[in-house]
């Protein structure tokens, strides 16, 4: 596993790290040096020096501004260096890419990354008709040699949804080729659907489906081989999605907020009493529960968890 230096002028390299971390966990091997406000570059070229040596194997750095002292340093210090790689323009979606996608080679991480700027109001006004996925009368016959053989390679319950979990890091490590999310409510809400399309990766088919329809089209094998992620919002979606003739072998429990009276499982699952039930009835139908924020993580059963 390469090293990644994060390198910047002030507390910037710090706050991408702590941002990093909030996302996707503690990362050992991501490690920062700043320009202080009274410093300079022979400080920064000494902290830098001394961050390096204490490194084995290839590292990235990662500069906020070319041009820059922390930039010039580092080029003047490793521009000879083969094991060491410089990249400057610094981001979050950057140095998240950079971490999560470990066999990517510079140019592939500079092509993922580049202009992911955003006039966020402008495309909110834009209508996208192709989010849900069944804006038009499908003709389910079309499908039929993949009924019943959908290729889920995920089930997660996310209050969230989309978010830089699972845009950035689940669909990533699993070569998600549709993300499905599964929720009434966001299905009949076109502010919701534009959202989820404006969070999704934009290489990243999507469909936001009610819980009837998802049942329907995923059992007829509408989506064919696609490397499917199924989100769900709450377990209740995911009981009715059961319930309602869906089959799963297993759901991750990943995000579900805190609320007044909720009970921790994990720091990042606070599930109210009558969630409690609703989970036992979907571990009843021989679904494995784990819980899992993300996939550096090791999976722990969640049902032992929640009775415990």
């Amino acid at each position: 596993m390469r090293n990644i230096v994060l390198i910047s002028h002030g507390g910037m390299a710090d706050g991408v790290k702590a941002s990093l971390e909030m996302i996707v966990g503690k990362q050992e091997h991501v490690h920062t040096v700043s320009l202080k406000p009274d410093g300079d570059n022979l400080q920064f070229s000494d902290d830098l020096e001394d961050k390096m040596k204490a490194l084995n194997g290839p590292v990235w750095i990662l500069a906020d501004l070319l041009g820059g002292t922390p930039c010039n340093v580092a080029l003047k210090n490793y521009l000879e260096d083969e094991q060491v790689e410089i990249i400057a323009g610094m981001s979050l979606p950057l140095v998240i890419e950079a971490v999560v996608n470990q066999a990517a080679t510079v140019q592939e991480l500079l092509h993922s990354t580049v202009c992911q700027a955003s006039d966020v109001k402008a495309k909110m006004a834009q209508k996208d008709d192709n989010t849900t996925g069944a804006t038009t009368e499908v003709n389910l016959a079309d499908y039929q040699q993949f009924a019943g053989k959908a290729n889920i390679i995920n089930t997660r319950i996310d209050e969230r949804l989309i978010h830089g979990q699972v845009a950035g890091i689940w669909t990533t490590s699993l070569n998600v080729q549709r993300i499905i999310v599964v929720n009434d409510e966001a299905a009949s809400d076109p502010l919701q659907k534009t959202s989820l399309r404006m969070a999704a990766p934009t290489s990243m088919r999507l469909s936001v489906l009610s819980v009837e329809n998802a049942v329907k089209y995923i059992q007829a094998g509408k989506y064919g081989n696609q490397r499917i992620f199924l989100l769900f919002k709450n377990p209740t979606d995911v009981l009715d999605y059961l319930e309602a003739g869906g089959q799963l072998d297993s759901v991750n429990v990943g995000n579900m907020s805190y609320k007044e009276g909720a009970i921790e499982v994990t720091k990042s699952i606070q599930v109210m009493e009558q969630e409690v039930t609703v989970f036992e009835k979907i571990a009843d139908k021989s679904v494995k529960l784990t819980a899992q924020l993300v996939p550096n993580e090791p999976a722990i059963d969640f049902m032992k968890k929640l009775r415990g």
